[in-house]
């Protein structure tokens, strides 16, 4: 299955559906960022690659195909805008060498892209979840689940008990978790489980 749900990519289609471009824009522009980053470019150079990688996608949504992932052709966008800068620069490397020295196709890359696509996505549903949830509730979660403190000190510092943190931890992941669920398809939390 397509990790990106095809409701919002029919959505994309059309362009004056500005809360599905909205939703494209705060999934994808900071991981187009992240990515490029990962692959040598400056802050504002990689910027300018995911506005590129935006308008890509919104001249060639209505040929995308759904065959084969959204991930990966997104990815091809990416990589080719910034082959596109380096070429326009006349380089043969960028300043890191990176893109040379890690073609598109190669485990490393994938790798870059991979993380990048599912902290993307992740940040998200944590962002979509803590609109739903009491800021203590939301700040149990960062505290145990993020920050890695102990429950006790977590409750100490909320004014709550060890029990009411562990149930606003859990409350939080399950929102998290059916959010992903629904934007990608994909269960993060099985996520190296064996079936």
């Amino acid at each position: 299955m397509d990790p990106t749900r095809s409701t919002l990519l029919v959505r994309l289609r059309n362009p004056a559906d500005q809360q599905a471009w909205q939703t494209f824009d705060v999934l994808y522009r900071g991981m187009l960022i992240g990515y490029a980053r990962a692959r040598g470019l400056t802050r504002a150079d990689a910027e300018d690659v995911a506005q590129q990688c935006s308008q890509a996608v919104l001249e060639q949504i209505a040929q995308y195909a759904h065959q084969g992932s959204f991930s990966r052709w997104l990815r091809a966008i990416a990589h080719h805008k910034i082959a596109d800068l380096a070429r326009r620069r006349h380089e043969v490397r960028l300043p890191s060498g990176e893109w040379r020295a890690q073609p598109d196709d190669t485990p490393a890359a994938d790798k870059v892209w991979d993380r990048h696509w599912a902290e993307a996505h992740l940040r998200y549903c944590a962002e979509a979840a803590r609109a739903e949830v009491a800021d203590s509730t939301y700040a149990a979660f960062v505290g145990t689940a993020l920050d890695g403190r102990s429950a006790e000190a977590v409750g100490a510092a909320l004014g709550m008990s060890v029990n009411q943190v562990y149930v606003s931890k859990h409350r939080v992941l399950e929102r998290i978790r059916a959010k992903m669920l629904d934007l990608t398809g994909e269960d993060f939390t099985r996520e190296g489980e064996s079936a």
